[in-house]
């Protein structure tokens, strides 16, 4: 045992081992817990007072939580499985499967993801001119 475990055990008990977990799980897992952060943030403002550039904003953040699960868990299990599921016998059909799942599925899930950042930008500049010039909009059902 190195001097920083037992001055560690020493002073701070069992609790360093808690410091521990909880720094490697923040470390790896942030985006996910800015993406429940950002979500829960938006999704409060999108139900006081619904905007299309706020349902812009709640989606993107949803698709960048998503774009991070898929690129870290979703994608390298379901390509393991394509390997087993494809064998000999399917050979042929692996590569493209492959392609598929990969870069074209994460192509597809930033593309969107891109677009609602897009989006929510655009309304929320569109918003700033109107609001500039004096032009009010109305919402519907209000």
């Amino acid at each position: 045992m190195g001097w920083f475990e037992r001055w560690s055990a020493d002073h701070l008990g069992q609790a360093h081992y808690l410091l521990g977990y909880l720094i490697v799980l923040v470390l790896h897992n942030w985006p996910l817990f800015l993406t429940v952060g950002l979500c829960i943030w938006w999704g409060v403002r999108l139900y006081h007072s619904p905007t299309q550039a706020r349902v812009c904003w709640f989606f993107g953040v949803l698709l960048f939580g998503i774009a991070y699960e898929y690129a870290k868990h979703i994608a390298p299990t379901m390509s393991d499985s394509l390997d087993t599921v494809l064998g000999r016998e399917l050979l042929w059909l692996n590569r493209p499967a492959h392609i598929v799942l990969d870069p074209v599925m994460k192509l597809l899930i930033f593309a969107a993801m891109a677009f609602f950042f897009g989006r929510a930008l655009w309304l929320g500049y569109n918003e700033l001119q109107r609001s500039e010039v004096g032009i009010s909009v109305k919402q519907p059902g209000g």
